[in-house]
Order: C-alpha cells, then sequence, then structure tokens
C-alpha cells in the first residue's frame, strides 16, 4: 500500500520560511513543528529520513486530503524519531483515518496522536481501532468529537483488552450510547496494560469519565466495578462527575490521586442551563450566554453542536437554523457553537 506517497522519497523541497517561523520552543528536548497543509510534503520528506529535529508535528489547516493523508501515514511507517502528531480540525473522514491507521500499525516510536474533530464515521474509528491491536506505541489517543458511534466503540472495547501501552483514551462526544459506553468500561476493567484514562462525556446521558491505576490481576470485581453509570440527584437530572470517594470505593482505593492528573477540561461536562463564555475570532469580545441545546443537527450533521441564547442581540439567529427549531430565543439572540468554543461559568 501506499504506492502514491512512496514516491515522496524522491522530492527534496526545501523547508518554507513559514515552517520556519512556527517552530516552538524545545520542551524535554522535543520540539513541536507547525507546519500548514500546502507545506506538508518539505515536513514529510523530513520524516521520511529520520530527521531528529522533527519529533512533534502539529499539522494546520482546513482539509487533509486522502492523498496527502497517505503521505503522512507512509511516513508513518519509515520514522523511528517522531513522538506526538496532531491532526486536528483536518476533515480527514473514514478514508484519511483508514491511511493514518494503517500507518500506525508498523509505527513503533509515536506516543501520542489526537484526531479531533475530523468527520471520522464508525469504519474510520473501527481502522484506528483494530491498529491498537499492533500498534505498542501509543500512550495517549485522543479522538473525541468525532462520529464513531456503537460500531467504533464496540472495536475499541476489542482493543484496549488487550493493548497493553495505552495510558489515555478520549472518545468523548462520539455519538456512543450507553450500552456501547458500558462494553467501553467493562473492557478498561480487564485491560491489564497501562490504561488509567478513559474519557466519554458527551456521549450517553449516564456515561462519565473513568479514571484508574493498575489493579491487582486477581481482582474478582475488576470488570464489573468499572461501569460507571448514572447517579440521580434530582428527578430527571443526571450527575456527570465522578467524586473521588466513590471511585476509591469502587475500585478498592486504585485511584490517582495526582491533580496533574486531571485534565481541565473534563471537569464540567456541559448541561442545557449553564452559564457559559463563547470564545470569539481574535480580537472580538466574548460572549455570555446559556446553553439551550446540546446535540446534533440538520445544517452540518457531523459532530455536536451546542445552541447558546444571549441577553441581547449578538448572536445569529433565533434558535431556528433553516426552518428547523432547536430551541427558541428573541431574534439575532441565539447561536452554535461547538463545546470547544465555550468555558463554563460556575454559579
Amino acid at each position: 500500500f501506499f504506492e502514491n506517497a512512496s514516491s515522496l522519497k524522491n522530492v527534496n523541497p526545501s523547508m518554507s520560511s513559514q515552517e520556519k517561523s512556527l517552530i516552538a520552543g524545545k520542551k524535554e528536548n522535543i520540539s513541536e513543528t507547525y507546519v500548514l497543509v500546502p507545506n506538508l510534503n518539505s515536513v514529510v520528506q523530513k520524516m521520511l529520513v529520520n530527521d531528529p529535529s522533527i519529533t512533534e508535528v502539529r499539522v494546520l489547516g482546513f482539509q487533509l486530503s486522502e492523498e496527502e493523508a497517505q503521505a503522512i501515514a507512509y511516513a508513518l511507517t519509515e520514522n523511528k524519531v517522531l513522538k506526538a502528531l496532531s491532526l486536528d480540525h483536518l476533515h480527514i473522514g473514514n478514508a484519511g483515518a483508514k491511511q493514518i491507521a494503517q500507518g500506525l500499525c508498523y509505527n513503533e516510536s509515536v506516543t501520542y496522536l489526537s484526531l479531533r474533530w475530523n468527520d471520522i464515521g464508525p469504519e474510520g474509528g473501527k481502522a484506528i481501532a483494530d491498529a491498537l491491536h499492533y500498534n505498542k506505541s501509543i500512550k495517549q489517543l485522543i479522538c473525541s468529537f468525532n462520529s464513531f458511534g456503537n460500531e467504533g466503540a464496540k472495536s475499541f472495547a476489542q482493543a484496549i483488552q488487550k493493548n497493553t501501552t495505552l495510558e489515555t483514551l478520549d472518545l468523548k462526544w462520539n455519538l456512543i450510547d450507553n450500552n456501547s459506553g458500558d462494553l467501553l468500561l467493562d473492557a478498561m476493567g480487564e485491560n491489564k496494560g497501562q490504561l488509567s484514562t478513559l474519557l466519554l462525556g458527551g456521549n450517553g446521558s449516564s456515561l462519565r469519565n473513568a479514571r484508574k491505576s493498575a489493579l491487582p490481576k486477581n481482582a474478582s470485581s475488576r470488570s464489573k466495578s468499572m461501569r460507571f453509570l448514572s447517579m440521580k440527584k434530582n428527578k430527571g437530572e443526571v450527575d456527570t462527575t465522578v467524586s473521588l470517594d466513590q471511585l476509591r470505593k469502587d475500585l478498592g482505593g486504585g485511584i490517582i490521586e495526582d491533580e496533574e492528573e486531571v485534565i481541565e477540561e473534563e471537569i464540567h461536562e456541559f448541561e442545557k442551563g449553564d452559564l457559559v463564555e463563547c470564545r470569539g475570532e481574535i480580537g472580538q469580545p466574548a460572549r455570555i450566554g446559556r446553553i439551550r441545546f446540546i446535540g446534533g443537527t440538520e445544517f452540518q450533521k457531523d459532530g455536536i453542536w451546542v445552541g447558546v441564547e444571549f441577553d441581547s442581540p449578538v448572536g445569529k439567529n433565533n434558535g431556528t437554523v433553516a426552518g428547523v427549531q432547536y430551541f427558541s430565543c428573541p431574534t439575532n439572540c441565539g447561536s452554535f457553537l461547538r463545546p470547544d468554543k465555550l468555558k463554563y461559568i460556575p454559579e
């Protein structure tokens, strides 16, 4: 496979000035290279020859074609020094996900991979999950805000039962229902490797994020204890957090208490009625509003959207888009945003 990408070995374009100016500072001897999609070839070249300066790569742009994903995947099969790869917001879809998954099957160096916001459906999710049966280096896999669905979730459940190196799996906002989420949590309990963090927020109404440290292999309640389903607070209200005391009780004390392990964005899962700050474009003031809608939409069917109502007409609609009403508010007092554009405001 990668028949087209193999020709890249014979190309040797110089690194663009844009790429040179976007080299981040080093952290623990790792430098992050930011590369724009149009300038991708030069970085792929460096990956193919195992350039020691290319250890973290973040690709920036709006669309990564299947051919470009194929080139990255081919580089992954050859590279021995890359440690982190971020391919967020690139709409690679199922085709691109399959290419990246093939590369992961052969790669032995990458420990961090992020594929957020990529329009990846069940087919692509299954391919990524299947790669975990072969890959022995990935420690952190971030796949939130895609559409893996229940089929993708089941494939991940099968993979994490046997994978021994994965430490963190982020599947937030992936259209996974409670039953499939339960399979994932069971599989986490059966994992005898390093898996300690499974993020499922934004999926089934009763699914929550779970964290654990290694449990004794003879713990008879490993699988059962990992089913963190809902605990009702009031009628119709779901508690989307797991207290440290409850986790300690469920897991017999095998809990990570280091605050540095806690990912800040997991502190609160958005709910209707929450007060939020909406991050605007650079140079534009932030807006404050309340969440009135969370879910999929007809105007853009991939991923999750959050409908927000503002007190003044600083929005774009009244809760209705293209003839479909998602919530109701005065004219231009409503907007739809992605969850990563919102910041929760405690009251």
